[in-house]
């Protein structure tokens, strides 16, 4: 596939990604939706083409296969779960093979805990887990310039997230909201809303 891609088409590409077949509630373990991950992507792609991008927690790996079919340099995607990891190089694997694309080179993946990791990048897209996105958060900013990062929309969150942001003398430059559900509530019938931050340094 060496024609341009447009964001629905990464879209369908992203829906046809494996998912975990046994997703942990202690870990927070719920998966970016393609259409919401075509959409970040495409908003972030002039910060991963021909860029280093990580995304932390990645899961099975929508965000960092969708950032190498986006024409990133290299993509780690991060995670501590190695299940996880296993799905997402299976991802990789059958991205390439269905768009000629060289995914699994472009992409690497480590089994670490997100405070442990000791990198840099270019820029970070990230989906992490509520209960530690702040955590996140501050990783992100400690080893890239340029964040895409999901968080709950929440006022509370937000004034937490400005004040992270301030303090690595960083900013906010777009927010973004998208309706959410979470699988196990209510067998994914009670809505929430997750705010994209774009932050720049």
């Amino acid at each position: 596939m060496k024609k341009t891609l447009r964001q629905y088409q990464l879209g369908v590409i992203l829906s046809s990604l494996k998912e975990h077949p046994s997703p942990k509630y202690f870990l927070e373990q719920y998966s970016i939706t393609p259409g919401i991950a075509a959409e970040v992507l495409f908003l972030a792609k002039k910060d991963i083409k021909s860029k280093v991008v990580f995304d932390l927690g990645c899961g099975t790996g929508r965000f960092a296969i969708g950032a190498a079919l986006l024409g990133a340099k290299e993509v780690c995607g991060v995670d501590m779960d190695q299940h996880a990891l296993d799905v997402a190089m299976m991802n990789a694997t059958m991205s390439e093979r269905d768009t000629s694309m060289p995914i699994t080179k472009i992409c690497r993946w480590i089994r670490s805990d997100v405070e442990s990791l000791d990198a840099s990048c270019d820029t970070v897209v990230q989906f992490p887990p509520f209960a530690r996105d702040k955590v996140f958060l501050k990783k992100a900013l400690e080893i890239s310039e340029n964040i895409y990062s999901l968080h709950r929309a929440t006022p509370k969150t937000k004034k937490e997230l400005e004040k992270i942001c301030k303090e690595a003398k960083a900013k906010i430059i777009k927010t973004k909201e998208f309706p959410y559900y979470i699988p196990w509530e209510e067998e994914g019938k009670i809505g929430r809303k997750i705010l994209l931050v774009i932050i720049k340094k």
